[in-house]
């Protein structure tokens, strides 16, 4: 248990350098970004801004790595060793990683140290373990000839990380990317650089080659374009907004066509049938992935379609659930949530509020603003009951602890409400009926679908959605895929 995080956050020393080629710079420029902490009001001002330039000498540092062999020419049991020193490394330095990302985020620091960070060395782990069980295919062999199929790496990999979850997706990327024999330069969002920078410094302790894995700061709009831009970029992993997430399609197109991957937006929708046989656990469920970390999920279910013959019933076990999720200090250990990550952050989920104010029927806030929340990033777990499917606060993510609930009187009805998004994440179907459970999960428009749970997964599955919210797959044996070309390779014998 971390005790007196305060003082022990004064204490640390936090490296704001890009991390290229090995070692901590300024960026050329020498520009930096400004920010407050949302956590306590700090000021934590100072990260580099990375430009073009920066993103070049990073992305050809890398890619020079590359063709020399030093890491890509390394056997699979060598680079399984080195992912999972990291791993050890970053247990090691567990409370120092959570303690950055709760300063620089505002999560709560119980969140980051018991769940978040976990998960993070978890994958890493568990994609090492699994690399060398990721094989290569042959075909039936013909008298004289037969054929191969085979995985190589892209060479330089770019991945584009957000700030709600900082260490946890970027171990979805970085880590099959590098286990495939990849370069990698990684941008995290400007709002959660922190532990990433960290994390580099340990990949080198690790055993990762210096020059291999590049982390370059900066704003969306310079570092991130640059690295979507860049010739030398032959793939981009990217998760973040799905305005953003097109913009990377059209970067590859106007580039050199790199793969592209993206985990975009959500608008998950979360059905409870009339079948439903356990309202009590459902709004527990619900009420967590909803509320926890102030709403800021991707694939947060933030609509609840519910058969109107239980609705009521419901919304009074919710709002009970709900008050579980009142934020606090987030430096608090015992604290479950803790503030949004800015101020910019704040105004959207302010405007969200206003315009649902006006436009639902019923708003049902659950707890009581502290005297510690009042003037700050924090936002009380809130319900907008009667709302209309086809309104702004029903169609467009919020990523805040929103809610809006969508009243149906049919499973058939439920299923066209829940389709009735750009989105396509996660859902989720609640009931006691098999054929209902099986015949919904099939129609849903989703790329994950839970039958009576929702966020229950780990590393063997794939994550990733449909439509808008984006393509190609983390976790899972799928996310090898995501960082290698495709090769056959036809011998044929009788000239030998």
């Amino acid at each position: 248990m971390i005790k007196n995080a305060k003082e022990k956050i004064d204490n640390l020393k936090i490296e704001k350098r890009a991390f290229i080629g090995g070692e901590y710079r300024e960026a050329i420029d020498g520009e930096i970004i400004e920010k407050t902490s949302t956590a306590d009001g700090r000021d934590i001002s100072g990260l580099s801004s990375c430009k073009k330039e920066d993103v070049d000498i990073a992305v050809r540092t890398a890619k020079k790595c590359f063709e020399e062999g030093i890491w890509s020419d390394k056997s699979v049991e060598e680079r399984k060793k080195v992912l999972l020193n990291l791993a050890d490394l970053m247990e090691n330095n567990k409370e120092e990683l959570a303690l950055l990302d709760t300063l620089e985020t505002g999560r709560a620091l119980k969140n980051y140290y018991y769940d978040s960070i976990p998960k993070s060395i978890k994958a890493i782990r568990w994609f090492a373990e699994s690399v060398d069980k990721y094989y290569d295919h042959a075909t039936p062999p013909k008298k004289t000839s037969f054929a191969t199929i085979t995985k190589e790496p892209l060479g330089v990999v770019g991945a584009i990380t957000p700030w709600n979850d900082p260490l946890v997706v970027a171990a979805w990327k970085f880590a099959p990317a590098l286990l495939m024999g990849n370069s990698v330069v990684l941008k995290p969002a400007e709002q959660s650089s922190f532990s990433i920078l960290k994390v580099a410094k340990l990949a080198i302790e690790a055993g990762v080659p210096e020059g291999v894995f590049n982390v370059v700061p900066g704003l969306g709009e310079t570092s991130g374009k640059a690295l979507a831009l860049h010739n030398e970029v032959r793939g981009v992993s990217f998760t973040g907004s799905t305005e953003i997430g097109k913009k990377i399609l059209q970067y590859s197109g106007q580039s050199n066509m790199k793969k592209v991957g993206l985990e975009c937006g959500g608008k998950s929708p979360f059905i409870v049938s009339k079948q439903c046989k356990d309202l009590n656990r459902a709004a527990k469920i619900l009420a967590k992935n909803i509320f926890y970390n102030q709403g800021q999920i991707c694939s947060a279910p933030s609509r609840l379609i519910i058969d109107s013959s239980i609705k009521e019933e419901f919304l009074n076990i919710l709002k009970k659930e709900g008050e579980k999720y009142v934020p606090g200090n987030p430096f608090d250990i015992e604290n479950e949530v803790g503030a949004v990550v800015s101020k910019k952050q704040k105004e959207k989920i302010e405007d969200y509020l206003s315009i649902g104010m006006e436009s639902a029927k019923q708003v049902i806030k659950c707890g009581k603003k502290s005297e510690f929340i009042k003037d700050g990033s924090f936002f009380l777990p809130t319900i907008f009951d009667g709302v209309d499917p086809n309104s702004t606060i029903a169609q467009e993510e919020i990523f805040g602890p929103v809610l809006t609930v969508l009243k149906v009187d049919s499973i058939k009805e439920a299923i066209d409400v829940a389709n009735n998004s750009k989105y396509g994440l996660a859902a989720s179907i609640w009931t006691g009926d098999i054929d209902e459970a099986y015949q919904v999960s099939k129609a849903l428009e989703a790329g994950i679908v839970h039958i009576n749970s929702y966020g229950e997964d780990d590393n063997t599955v794939p994550f990733g959605g449909v439509k808008e919210s984006g393509l190609g797959k983390d976790k899972s044996i799928y996310a090898f895929d995501e960082y290698t070309n495709t090769k056959t390779t036809w011998l044929h014998s009788e000239s030998l």
